[in-house]
């Protein structure tokens, strides 16, 4: 039968839980199961779910895949206005043809990203002229459905 858990227990679950010690690394310096462990977390209050560290780590991941998504936005925004550019010094038709339709999918990349920045808050708030061109000329879906 297990041994009861003792003021002098409590205590030592405190100060290594302040230390930012885990529920194992506790259980190994005090002699004591990781469940014995736990029922005095849970009755004294204490978490062990990594709290700020894993919420940093998250909000960190977040903001940088935010930054990457803006990002691709303008460089997408960028080479659509290149390839636009290059429809009216085309040597053909069918190069002119192609310029557009390269400048169409970059386009579409643009629309596509800055949708998902405004549906998961990471975009500009009211939405960039550019932004509402792209839907107007693309439709708010990005145009025809089909990938790039």
């Amino acid at each position: 039968m297990a041994s009861s858990i003792t003021r002098t227990d409590r205590h030592q679950v405190h100060q290594l839980h302040a230390a930012g010690h885990s529920r194992n690394a506790i259980a190994r310096a005090m002699g004591r199961s990781a469940a014995t462990v736990s029922k005095i977390a849970r009755e004294e209050g204490l978490t062990f779910s990594g709290g700020a560290r894993v919420a940093a780590a998250t909000e960190a991941r977040r903001a940088d895949a935010a930054a990457r998504r803006e990002l691709l936005s303008e460089k997408a925004l960028d080479a659509a206005l290149g390839q636009v550019a290059k429809t009216v010094g085309a040597e053909s038709s069918r190069d002119a043809r192609d310029h557009a339709t390269a400048a169409r999918a970059l386009t579409e990349v643009h629309a596509r990203v800055a949708e998902l920045a405004r549906q998961t808050g990471t975009g500009n708030s009211g939405g960039a002229m550019l932004d509402r061109l792209a839907d107007v000329l693309l439709g708010p879906t990005g145009g025809d459905g089909q990938g790039v």
